[in-house]
């Protein structure tokens, strides 16, 4: 049984000073209570206990207000958590008031929102209207500046949500990916790209080729399962529309 006093660790004791690792190794913040509740949230969602931690982290996150990157991220896992467990409506209201907001006024939410977003929409009935024009926008301003390959990714993520084919053609045809990260960046373009336009064989071809390699963009085992959705998403649509290998089709 996990220890529910593990989410009230105080800020200035050992524990919450510790660096704390994922399943897949990768570092998370786990300093203060904040960071304690969200090492327990990814401690339950690599262990697939989504109703025990929605239960958890719903209770500490009711009793609290918060804002900034940390507070939006863990009402991000508590979306997970809710999405896993059939209370799709829960998270889409969560997305509104807590990392909707966030993405349209700050930098907050850069990855949270696009992530959870397309959570949303491939868990969701298709043509159910989501919001995605305030991360397009976000994105394409962030776009101006320099990004890293993790949040570059993510701004990627925000377009093909949105439909926005012409900057992520754009992007494509212009991706430099003169660094092994970027170019992997420049493939997972292409592959929004193709499931944007409905080519999902294609889409399915390169994303299953890339997922061994994008964790090493970053981001944690949590946040990388978002491409194997999309590369089974992209896997179902194919086979339902009886779509051909691209490699059969190249040939």
């Amino acid at each position: 049984m996990i220890d529910q006093t593990v989410i009230e660790t105080p800020r200035t004791s050992p524990q919450a000073a510790a660096i704390a690792l994922d399943a897949s190794g990768y570092e998370i913040f786990s300093n203060g209570n904040q960071g304690a509740a969200h090492v327990l949230a990814h401690r339950m969602l690599d262990t697939g206990q989504y109703e025990r931690g929605r239960q958890m982290l719903g209770r500490w996150l009711d009793d609290r207000t918060g804002s900034g990157s940390q507070w939006v991220h863990l009402q991000f896992h508590m979306a997970l958590f809710e999405i896993a467990t059939g209370h799709w409506d829960a998270a889409h209201r969560r997305y509104l008031d807590h990392v909707l907001p966030a993405a349209e006024r700050s930098e907050d939410a850069l990855t949270d929102a696009p992530a959870l977003l397309w959570r949303l929409a491939l868990s969701v009935s298709q043509g159910t209207k989501l919001e995605w024009e305030p991360l397009r926008q976000t994105a394409l301003e962030r776009m101006r500046r320099p990004s890293d390959p993790f949040t570059e990714l993510h701004n990627l993520l925000a377009l093909a949500g949105a439909g926005d084919l012409k900057s992520l053609d754009t992007y494509s045809n212009s991706c430099a990916g003169d660094s092994f990260h970027m170019h992997l960046v420049c493939n997972l373009a292409t592959a929004l790209s193709a499931y944007g336009k409905g080519h999902y064989r294609r889409a399915a071809d390169l994303l299953w080729s890339l997922l061994p390699k994008i964790a090493e963009i970053g981001g944690s085992r949590v946040q990388i399962q978002l491409f194997e959705q999309l590369a089974t998403a992209s896997w179902r649509k194919a086979a339902a529309d009886r779509q051909p290998s691209w490699h059969a089709q190249a040939a």
